[in-house]
């Protein structure tokens, strides 16, 4: 009779070691290649909000540039200066898509309503706005799972009838708006894109006055993520 020899308890033993170890090698670098998806929905939110950002500045009947207006070298308190607004230092009230945007919360509400909102967040009511005969919620989600809060938006620029100078005489970050983001809604790890934190899901971006983005200085992941431009570098 034919005899069938198998492996021994030893050669078992060799063999599974080996797997182990090849395992314990192969496992990390398959880790490190696999994308990480909060660093892929920070770049995304990003350039969604640097997209937003443009569309609505270079809107002229939401932003106008006045500085045509201006009088270069008209003497300092003078009341017969105009008021050299643009940008999102223009406050007043506008237009868009046929319906009135008040100036208290025209940049909120004009943001959110180029985002695919879900959901507001329940008790909402601390955090909302009125914009002509509607209340907006500053603080809401996206289809995508995204937590915005679009809070620090509010007054955030200086009011043309608090600010009166020619063009010489302003910057071009006469304020600042912050938009708070967590990209991954309330699953955890809610941390802060801060450079001690290896995975972290919330970060800040904030918005000068002439359009520029840049990301909270502190939140130096998220600026990793992102990858450095001329937009995230420029300084008040």
């Amino acid at each position: 009779m034919r005899r069938f020899k198998g492996f021994t308890l030893t050669e078992l033993m060799i063999a599974l070691t080996v797997i182990g170890i090849i395992v314990a090698v192969v496992t990390p670098a398959i880790m490190k290649s696999r994308p990480n998806k909060n660093k892929m929905m920070v770049k995304k939110t990003f350039y969604t909000t640097e997209n937003i950002i443009s569309n609505l500045i270079n809107d002229e009947n939401l932003y106008p540039d006045m500085r045509d207006l201006c009088k270069p070298g008209a003497e300092s308190g003078s009341d017969s200066k105009i008021y050299c607004a643009w940008g999102f230092d223009y406050s007043e009230e506008g237009m868009f898509d046929g319906e009135k945007y008040d100036a208290e919360g025209k940049f909120a509400a004009l943001f959110k309503d180029n985002l695919n909102v879900s959901k507001d967040i329940s008790n909402c009511e601390s955090s909302n706005i009125t914009v002509s005969d509607r209340s907006v919620c500053t603080k809401f989600y996206t289809t995508d799972g995204v937590l915005w809060d679009i809070q620090g938006t509010v007054d955030a620029w200086t009011s043309g009838q608090d600010k009166v100078g020619t063009f010489d005489d302003q910057t071009d970050a006469a304020g600042i708006g912050t938009i708070t983001i967590d990209v991954n809604g309330d699953e955890e790890p809610n941390l802060a894109c801060t450079k001690a934190n290896d995975d972290c899901d919330q970060y800040e971006i904030q918005i000068l006055a002439n359009g520029k983005l840049r990301i909270n200085p502190d939140h130096e992941r998220a600026i990793e993520y992102v990858t450095i431009n001329t937009s995230i570098k420029d300084e008040l």
